[in-house]
């Protein structure tokens, strides 16, 4: 018999960035799942990092190819099914790319950073936007 074990499903994401006309902004997924605006996130594959997983996801609900940047933190959760979630993220700058809706990810929508901590449905892409605005200080707002 085994105690104290608990499974940890592990995830990555990002927070995806752009400039248009000299302001940065943050892309932002909508999850009719969920009913929610989040930042691109997913599970983890088997035989991938956890930046990977982070790339991959962020490519297959955005449509965007990322540059890695600085990795932000991690998330704990309980998800809706009452399992331990992990979810990493790193700021990204978006390469390319062009978003089409699907089941998941019906619409995405690119908004002022610091205007999008009005718009993220859960904490934890409040928490992430937050140490974001931490590494990048006041550069973000000129």
């Amino acid at each position: 018999m085994r105690f104290g074990t608990v499974a940890v499903i592990l995830g990555g994401g990002g927070l995806v960035t752009r400039h248009t006309d000299g302001e940065l902004e943050v892309l932002m997924v909508h999850r009719p799942k969920h009913l929610d605006w989040s930042l691109p996130a997913g599970k983890l594959d088997p035989g991938e990092t956890l930046a990977e997983c982070a790339l991959r996801e962020v490519h297959e609900e955005t449509g965007y190819v990322c540059e890695l940047g600085r990795e932000l933190g991690l998330v704990d959760y309980i998800d809706r099914k009452g399992r331990t979630r992990q979810v990493h993220y790193w700021e990204m700058d978006a390469i390319s790319g062009d978003f089409t809706p699907t089941p998941e990810v019906d619409a995405t929508a690119w908004v002022p950073v610091v205007e999008s901590l009005n718009y993220f449905t859960n904490e934890r892409d409040l928490k992430m936007v937050s140490a974001f605005l931490a590494l990048v200080g006041d550069s973000v707002l000129a």
